[in-house]
């Protein structure tokens, strides 16, 4: 009897198992579902503004003290970013992607001018590589074009001062002012996405803000002598990305 019992109740298991797997598909199809899984990778370029006043205040006070000519103006990086959409799910008319990227974000300038009679130059590199992770949300306007309504991401950041000078075109010293710990940033912003081959190739544009701020640079020579650049980055500004995404639709 108990044998019994225990055969019955596993049929019911099963049989319920397999009507709400066939319910779990009518809904899909009802809402329109499309793509839920590994949805693909993407590359391209992006351009971010900043406010870098603790930064160029350092420079600029440097630069008067070896009578270079000009000033120096840090205020905008480019690079590159590379991800992955790794949970897109489509609906009917909506859709809801998760996100993780990488971005390399540098802006580079450079001086020359004279110290003690003598030819002297520096270059000077801001580094703002960071780490990226979060959600957009969105509709479809027609069959090629979604807009994005609105992305929201959680940046970690480890940015880097760099300062080489240089004597006749040979490198001199090297300095390299670092954040003491990795500052957490935020994105909010909104884009098209353009489809080449609709769920494998399209052309996705972004705009937006990001916030962070750093409070202290900091460098320690070979004789264990400490420099800070303080309110490097005091704040973030806007940025716009433009990349290619090519999708895998499960």
């Amino acid at each position: 009897m108990y044998g019994k019992m225990r055969r019955t109740l596993k049929i019911k298991i099963v049989i319920t198992f397999l009507i709400g797997l066939m319910f779990t598909n009518v809904q899909a199809q009802t809402f329109g579902f499309g793509c839920l899984g590994l949805s693909g990778f993407y590359a391209g370029m992006s351009q971010e503004n900043y406010t870098a006043s603790g930064v160029n205040d350092f420079l600029n006070v440097k630069l008067s003290s070896m009578q270079y000519s000009g000033s120096i103006k840090f205020e905008r990086g480019t690079g590159y970013r590379i991800g992955a959409n790794i949970v897109r799910a489509k609906f009917d008319k909506i859709f809801l992607t998760a996100k993780g990227y990488y971005q390399f974000l540098k802006e580079e300038r450079s001086n020359s001018g004279t110290l003690n009679n003598a030819a002297v130059s520096s270059n000077y590199q801001l580094i703002m590589n960071h780490w990226g992770a979060g959600i957009d949300f969105g509709i479809k306007i027609f069959t090629f074009l979604d807009w994005k309504i609105v992305e929201g991401n959680v940046n970690f950041y480890d940015s880097e001062f760099i300062i080489q000078d240089f004597k006749s075109n040979i490198l001199d010293k090297e300095a390299k002012y670092n954040s003491e710990k990795v500052q957490v940033g935020y994105f909010l912003g909104t884009g098209l996405i353009f489809h080449i081959v609709p769920d494998y190739i399209s052309l996705e544009g972004t705009v937006g803000y990001s916030f962070f701020k750093f409070d202290k640079f900091k460098s320690t020579d070979a004789l264990g002598v400490v420099t800070n650049v303080n309110n490097p980055l005091p704040e973030g500004g806007t940025g716009i990305t433009l990349q290619i995404n090519i999708g895998f639709p499960f």
